[in-house]
C-alpha cells in the first residue's frame, strides 16, 4: 500500500486567500453599515435642528406687546409685519334744545346712546423700510369711510416720505389721533384742520425738533360733497426747548392754503358746542372764495403729571363773494387752553418725532389688582365767526368744559365731560317760545360719557 502526501503548498496558499477575503468581507460589510449608521444618525439630527429652527421662527412671527390685545404678525425673514388696529367709542349724550346756524332752527334736547366711532384696520411693514396703513370707520351714522390708505417710505435717516390717502398734520390736537384725547370732543380750532387728501407729505425729525410739508387734493373717497378736488398745502413744525424728566416745553406753527377748483369756490366754517351730538351753533354759512389761508401757534408745559396746552388759528379767505357782491376778504379765528392733572401720578407721553402727545398708561390696572389712573381736566374754548366788515355774521362762542378721565386699563378708558356753552349772534334769531321775541344770544349744558375700547 502505498500512502499519499496530502499537503500541498498550493492548496495551503488556496485555503489562506480564501480566509483572507472572508475576512475582509466581513470587515467591510461592517465598516459600511457603520457608516450607514452614522449618516442616519446625521440626517435626523440635522431634521431635529431644521425643526427647532422652524419651531422658534414660528413662536416669533406672532407677538404680543405687554396689555396690547392686538398679536403681531411677523413674516419668516423678519422683514414684513402685519398688525390689527382698532377703537370703538360708545357714548352717552344728553344735551339742552340748541339754535343751530347751521339749519336755522332749534333742534330738540338729547337723551341717546350712539357709537361716535367704529374703526378698524391693518398696519405694519413690508420689506423693513415700508410702512403701510390702511382703515376704515363704520359708525352705523353714514356710509362706511376710509380713514387711511397709504405707505410710508422710512428709509432715509431721521425722514419719512408718506404717499396716498391721509391726514396732514396741522395743529397740536387735530394731528394727534382721537383715540389720545383729554376730552370727548376736539376744541373749535379743528374747524380749521385740512381734510384728510390723497397726496405726498415729508416729515423730518431731530433732537427736540420735527417739521412737515405736505401737498395732496381732496378726493370723492368718503363723498361726493362738492367740496372735493380742492389743492391743500401745509407745513407744521414743533419743537421742544426744555424736555427733561420732570418738565417738558413744547412750542409750534402751522399754516396751510387752500386752493379752490374752478368749478367749485364755496367755504364755510361752523362749529359745535364741544360735542358731537348737537347741530353747529356758530356758521358761516356758504360763501364763494377761490383760496383759504389758515395759520396756528401752539404751545404745551408738561410737569410730571401735570400738562396745560392752548391753541390759536386763525382763517384769512381771498376773493370773498356773497351773494355776488366781492367783500375782499374775511378773517374768523378760534383757541383754547386747557389743563390735565393725573390724579394718581401718570404721565403722559410725548412723541419728540411728531410732535403729539398720547394718553397715560394706568401703573396699577383693574386687571393686576389696581385701580386704575384717574386725571381731572379743564378746558375754556373760545370761537369768533365773524367778520361784519365782510359781510360774515357766524357767530361767536365760548364753551367751558369739565372733564373726568379713569383708565382701567392700557387700551380700554372711561370718560365724563359737562360742557356749558354760550353763543352770542349780530343778527337775532326767533324765541322757541314767543316768534315775536327776538334773541342775540343762547346757552346750554350738555353731559355726556363715553366708553372706549381702543388697539
Amino acid at each position: 500500500m502505498v500512502n499519499k502526501n496530502i499537503f500541498s503548498p498550493s492548496r495551503v496558499a488556496l485555503a489562506i486567500s480564501a480566509s483572507l477575503l472572508c475576512f475582509s468581507s466581513a470587515a467591510m460589510a461592517s465598516e459600511s453599515d457603520k457608516v450607514m449608521e452614522l449618516e442616519e444618525r446625521l440626517n435626523a439630527l440635522e431634521i431635529e435642528l431644521i425643526e427647532a429652527k422652524d419651531a422658534a421662527k414660528d413662536t416669533d412671527r406672532v407677538k404680543f406687546s405687554s396689555g396690547d390685545p392686538s398679536p403681531e404678525l411677523v413674516s419668516k425673514d423678519g422683514q414684513s409685519t402685519m398688525q390689527f388696529t382698532g377703537r370703538i367709542q360708545l357714548d352717552y349724550v344728553n344735551a339742552d334744545p340748541f339754535y343751530t346756524g347751521s339749519k336755522l332752527e332749534y333742534e330738540d334736547g338729547l337723551n341717546e346712546v350712539s357709537f361716535r366711532r367704529v374703526r378698524f384696520g391693518v398696519e405694519g411693514y413690508f420689506s423693513n423700510v415700508w410702512k403701510y396703513s390702511l382703515e376704515f370707520d363704520f359708525d352705523g351714522v353714514s356710509e362706511v369711510e376710509v380713514k387711511d390708505a397709504n405707505v410710508n417710505y422710512r428709509g432715509f435717516d431721521n425722514s419719512q416720505i408718506k404717499l396716498g390717502f391721509q391726514k396732514f398734520g396741522f395743529g397740536l390736537e387735530a394731528t394727534g389721533s382721537s383715540k389720545n384725547l383729554a376730552f370727548l370732543e376736539r376744541a373749535s380750532t379743528d374747524t380749521f384742520s385740512p381734510e384728510r387728501a390723497v397726496g405726498a407729505s415729508w416729515l423730518h425729525y431731530g433732537d427736540g425738533y420735527n417739521f412737515t410739508v405736505g401737498y395732496g387734493v381732496t378726493a370723492v373717497i368718503n363723498d361726493d360733497d362738492l367740496n372735493e378736488k380742492q389743492d391743500v398745502f401745509n407745513t407744521r413744525f414743533t419743537m421742544t426747548p426744555i424736555k427733561n424728566s420732570d418738565h417738558l416745553l413744547h412750542i409750534g406753527a402751522s399754516a396751510l392754503y387752500t386752493q379752490n377748483n374752478s368749478n367749485m369756490e364755496e367755504t364755510r366754517y361752523r362749529a359745535r358746542p364741544n360735542t358731537k351730538a348737537t347741530g353747529r351753533i356758530i356758521d358761516t354759512g356758504k360763501f364763494n372764495t377761490k383760496s383759504t389761508q389758515h395759520y396756528g401757534l401752539e404751545a404745551a408745559y408738561q410737569h410730571r403729571n401735570f400738562l396745560i396746552q392752548a391753541e390759536y388759528m386763525m382763517a384769512k379767505t381771498d376773493d370773498l363773494f356773497i351773494k355776488g357782491d366781492n367783500k375782499g376778504s374775511a378773517t374768523i379765528n378760534s383757541g383754547y387752553a386747557q389743563a390735565v392733572y393725573t390724579l394718581t401720578g401718570e404721565s403722559w407721553r410725548y412723541g419728540t418725532k411728531k410732535g403729539t402727545f398720547k394718553t397715560v398708561k394706568p401703573e396699577n390696572a383693574i386687571s393686576a389688582g389696581g385701580y386704575g389712573a384717574w386725571e381731572l381736566a379743564a378746558r375754556i374754548d373760545y370761537a369768533d365767526f365773524n367778520d361784519t366788515d365782510a359781510g360774515i355774521y357766524g357767530g361767536e362762542k365760548t364753551d367751558y368744559v369739565i372733564g373726568i378721565n379713569w383708565y382701567l386699563e392700557n387700551n380700554l378708558k372711561a370718560q365724563f365731560n359737562y360742557v356749558h356753552t354760550k353763543a352770542d349772534y349780530e343778527q337775532g334769531f326767533e324765541s322757541i317760545n314767543d316768534p315775536d321775541v327776538m334773541l342775540y344770544e343762547q346757552d346750554g349744558n350738555i353731559f355726556q360719557a363715553r366708553l372706549q375700547y381702543a388697539f
